[in-house]
């Protein structure tokens, strides 16, 4: 289970703002709603994204088993799920810490590596995020409030190191929402049936969705 840090402070600004004058607002002016400013290390926007990419420091870091699948593009991406898994384990403290292999092969049951598979707007990317889960990762007071995504765009979605960095931080709340259903840690079978809403389904689909993912999780572990 991950452990969360410290909850961030946020501070409360208010702005003024010029409205035509009226008779419930003569002086033309009134507050803005308010919102929270985020503290820098509590979110990530798009060019954040790429700057902590670029930079990050690769000592020491866990990268996917290469040449397992045989899918194109299979091994593309394996810089972008190592550095992003190991930069949310240690966001999260995660103990026992999220395997890289879990990603990968939750990418190949996903989206077979494609970035953008489907064409009916019900998920994008290739991690295939959902445009529910892309608006609970921006809510500034929603179930993954901790640590959310600023500005990401349905159509950003096909940048893959936007995506799998949003993927992976998904997979660690759902770590979280499987936890608090099953009453301890899921293993990474269960944990995957949550990332795709599928854990506690009765449908035919949940048996043929682990399938796919437990294949590709076998290839990569052999």
């Amino acid at each position: 289970m991950a452990k969360m840090n410290r909850k961030k402070i946020t501070a409360v600004r208010e702005h003024p703002l010029h409205v035509p004058v009226s008779k419930k607002n003569p002086t033309g002016i009134t507050i803005r709603d308010r919102h929270l400013r985020r503290l820098k290390g509590t979110y990530l926007d798009a060019a954040e994204i790429e700057s902590v990419f670029k930079d990050y420091d690769h000592k020491g870091i866990v990268y996917p088993a290469t040449g397992k699948l045989k899918q194109k593009n299979a091994d593309k991406y394996d810089e972008n799920i190592a550095v992003w898994t190991d930069y949310f384990n240690k966001k999260f403290n995660a103990a026992p810490p999220l395997d890289p292999d879990v990603v990968k092969a939750l990418i190949e049951s996903e989206s077979d590596f494609r970035l953008d598979p489907r064409k009916d707007g019900k998920a994008f990317g290739i991690t295939q995020v959902t445009p529910k889960t892309l608006k609970i990762l921006q809510d500034l007071e929603g179930e993954a409030k901790e640590f959310i995504f600023n500005k990401i765009r349905q159509k950003d979605l096909k940048n893959p190191n936007i995506a799998i960095a949003m993927g992976i931080r998904w997979l660690f709340r759902k770590r979280a929402t499987a936890m608090s259903q099953l009453k301890r840690a899921p293993d990474h079978e269960e944990l995957i049936l949550e990332y795709k809403g599928l854990l506690n389904s009765s449908s035919e689909y949940k048996a043929k969705a682990l399938k796919k993912y437990r294949n590709a999780y076998g290839k990569i572990k052999n």
